[in-house]
């Protein structure tokens, strides 16, 4: 097998697991780098429609990236019950995925002492559930962000710019438990300090 040959593979699998991705920015940023090589491919095997045609989609992927990088996002906090109407078909919808991340979660039919949807650009980006532990301390049950907003905005935006909610609640301290490469390095992202870590799930405090 030749030199190109490899390229014009490994351009087709890149291109597939890209289409496995379930985060947009993912999906694009893959696309683009197997883009770049069945460019490269194309040039060399004299195939110039294939070279212009990749050429043309990376060019458009690089502008999606960068407006989902860089252009302004609207947020929005709203507040829920555990009755809303929106709540349990969420839950429902996401079941396996919330499972997969939070294995420790059921759903509580006692209120929550923070509840929150947050609306990203409109759309419903996550869902944020929290106990009151008493003395200050606030203990997350549920902070799930859907696969296409899992850029860490969300989480910065609940934790950094609405820090002062939790302050006016009278919390002084978010503690989250995470058994998970990811939500360990989401909760690290955010702002929040890793303290014990017992039986592969580490716990994670932050000061409000």
């Amino acid at each position: 097998m030749s030199g190109v040959e490899i390229i014009g593979y490994v351009a087709s699998c890149l291109l597939l697991l890209a289409m496995m991705m379930t985060s947009v920015v993912k999906l694009r940023i893959l696309n683009t780098i197997g883009c770049i090589m069945y460019i490269v491919y194309g040039l060399f095997i004299g195939s110039y429609p294939v070279a212009l045609m990749n050429a043309a989609i990376a060019c458009v992927n690089v502008v999606h990236i960068y407006r989902n990088l860089f252009s302004k996002h609207t947020f929005e906090l709203l507040g829920i019950k555990n009755d809303d109407s929106l709540v349990i078909p969420f839950l429902n919808h996401y079941k396996a995925d919330i499972e997969k991340n939070f294995p420790e979660f059921t759903f509580s039919d006692l209120p929550y002492a923070c509840s929150y949807v947050i609306v990203r650009n409109m759309n419903i980006a996550g869902i944020f559930l929290a106990t009151d532990m008493g003395n200050g301390n606030l203990l997350v049950d549920l902070d799930y962000v859907i696969p296409m907003y899992r850029d860490f905005k969300v989480g910065g935006f609940l934790f950094n710019t609405n820090r002062e909610l939790f302050k006016s609640r009278g919390f002084k301290k978010i503690t989250a438990l995470s058994g998970s490469q990811f939500h360990t390095r989401y909760l690290k992202r955010v702002g929040f300090v890793e303290v014990s870590s017992v039986a592969g799930v580490k716990k994670f405090e932050l000061d409000v």
